[in-house]
């Protein structure tokens, strides 16, 4: 793997980064790739970063309020005429002379690119018209539309064929075919012609959807005449809006994680530049994409991470790596190809999680923290005004010792513990002597917690730890703030037969789902294939697919079938 550094402009850096230095950090790329070694005979790359970057915020709408800015603002046409704004203004599409709209039929709105296109290709055989797929912004599902019918009469009587196949939930909307004159209505200035607007402001920020986002504000008037709201930022102001909540530094807070990731995230962006342009836009601002939370969700420690890392991307063969990443990786992660099949190609493995699973700790000792710390250094009566000091010292004599880190793991009856790059093993009382207790995340440091008994905490979680003659007696565990992420926990979930029925009905219509069945599993032991067996055939699910089908937290799962009657 090459972790080349490239520059914004016309600017080319030609530099090699020989060491990958991910490590095994909280960012776990699904993908690993060889080193380039010092000495090997090699062409530097060239890589020209882009300067800005287009997020898709939403799309297709009607109408935008626009509540901007707190300084001098101005839009900008795409002849380059600019408008002062001031305060908020409402923009409407006035695509002026257009064929007239036509009537679609839109089937389903499916989160998985590639069934979405493969009922795009069904329609189209069935009823002999175009079909598409398209991503709404917003909400990062694929809308399945086909057909371009004149009148609303066509339009039913299609719905009616696709009906007798089984397609039971279709419905008709109204989109613009061809826009000859396009252009916006905009409160106070009148109409605009074009097809794109940019809003910019004096301090560089812009409020829009109850969100503040550095850099501009586009708005793209789409060939289906609806309004695509989008977010024109810098590049590296753009990743201050996704490093922070793809890997939040309350949660990992080693600086070395978050450098991968911000390169990570770096490196995708640049390798899907261009994806929606049709749209607008570059990426989506959803999971399908990266989230991006824009200017409300910037943190120092990301920051400092983004300008570490300035410009530096990863490499495979001269060209930008799919640089995919999981929140967790679940004890293993998995080929991409096995969870993105439209990546296939890719060639790299997965591999064991060093720092994969759960740490669950028992402690036996009961009471106030205080009290038991005092305990546990042999100090059996202190009045209770006087608890803290002679805690305090204990600390200052050496008796007492605290060491805070980010959980490594269990080595024996050791207690692994990791802060700013160093390792530390610290020996564990018996589980007697032993106390547990849990704070909220960012709790002072004389806050010591709420005792419980039995702890289950993953590898990254923030520890307080505190010896006594050189045992650790009470561990402190901060509640760690996981936002969308996946408990931890083993888990285990029931579906129905109908339920699955259903949802295999919205993504294969008239398939007629019976059972299914599990057709392989990836180096990690995820499910990567199962085969849907229905009355009219069967329909083969790969990658990710798989877990939105059935409504799982992740694909290394076991299938467990109750059968009655042949269902599943």
């Amino acid at each position: 793997m090459e972790r080349a550094m490239g520059v914004s402009g016309s600017q080319r850096v030609e530099r090699w980064m020989t060491d990958l230095g991910l490590g095994v950090a909280a960012c776990l790329l699904l993908a690993t790739a060889s080193a380039v070694h010092p000495g090997a005979a090699t062409s530097p790359p060239s890589i020209v970063l882009p300067e800005e970057i287009r997020l898709g915020l939403a799309t297709d709408l009607e109408r935008v309020e626009v509540a901007c800015c707190d300084g001098p603002s101005w839009l900008v046409d795409d002849a380059g005429r600019q408008y002062e704004v001031i305060g908020s203004f409402e923009v409407i599409a006035a695509p002026g002379k257009a064929s007239p709209g036509v009537h679609r039929l839109q089937v389903a709105a499916l989160r998985d690119r590639v069934q979405a296109e493969r009922l795009a290709g069904r329609l189209a055989g069935l009823l002999d018209q175009e079909a598409d797929s398209v991503l709404d912004a917003a909400t990062g599902l694929y809308r399945v539309r086909v057909g371009r019918f004149g009148d609303r009469e066509a339009a039913e009587e299609a719905r009616g064929r696709l009906h007798v196949e089984g397609f039971d939930d279709v419905w008709i909307t109204i989109e613009g075919q061809v826009l000859e004159e396009p252009g916006f209505e905009i409160e106070g200035v009148g109409r605009v012609a074009g097809r794109r607007l940019r809003l910019e402001s004096a301090d560089g920020v812009v409020d829009i959807l109850g969100r503040r986002y550095r850099g501009a504000l586009e708005v793209f008037l789409s060939d289906r005449a609806g309004l695509n709201v989008v977010n024109a930022a810098p590049l590296e102001d753009y990743l201050r809006g996704v490093v922070p909540v793809e890997l939040g530094p309350d949660l990992y807070p080693e600086i070395e994680a978050i450098k991968a990731q911000a390169v990570a995230a770096r490196t995708y962006a640049v390798k899907r530049l261009g994806e929606f342009e049709g749209e607008g836009y570059d990426l989506c601002a959803t999971p399908l994409c990266q989230v991006y939370g824009g200017l409300d969700v910037e943190h120092p420690v990301s920051d400092q991470a983004i300008v570490s890392t300035r410009g530096e991307i990863l490499l495979r063969g001269g060209i930008p790596q799919e640089a995919l990443f999981t929140a967790s990786c679940g004890g293993g992660t998995e080929l991409v190809d096995h969870v993105f099949p439209l990546l296939a190609g890719g060639g790299p493995t997965g591999t064991a999680c060093v720092e994969g699973g759960v740490v669950t700790l028992a402690g036996g000792a009961e009471g106030s923290p205080a009290r038991h710390l005092l305990k546990s250094l042999g100090v059996r009566r202190v009045r209770e005004g006087r608890v803290e000091e002679r805690l305090s010292r204990a600390r200052s004599g050496g008796g007492l010792e605290v060491v805070g880190g980010n959980l490594g793991g269990l080595d024996g009856g050791w207690l692994d513990l990791r802060e700013q790059g160093r390792r530390r093993l610290a020996p564990l009382a018996s589980g007697t002597e032993l106390l547990l207790t849990e704070v909220r995340a960012g709790a002072p440091p004389e806050d010591l917690g709420v005792p419980t008994r039995n702890l289950a905490a993953a590898p990254g979680d923030r520890l307080r730890v505190y010896l006594a003659r050189g045992r650790v007696v009470l561990i402190v565990h901060e509640a760690p703030k996981r936002r969308d992420q996946v408990a931890a926990e083993p888990w285990s979930v029931w579906r129905s037969h109908d339920s699955v029925r259903v949802a295999a009905e919205r993504r294969f219509p008239g398939l007629g789902l019976r059972s299914l069945r599990v057709l392989e599993r990836g180096v990690s032991g995820r499910v990567v294939r199962i085969d849907l067996i229905g009355e009219q055939g069967a329909v083969e699910l790969q990658g990710l697919a798989i877990r939105w089908l059935l409504d799982v937290p992740e694909h290394l799962v076991e299938l467990t079938a109750e059968t009655g009657d042949g269902a599943v």
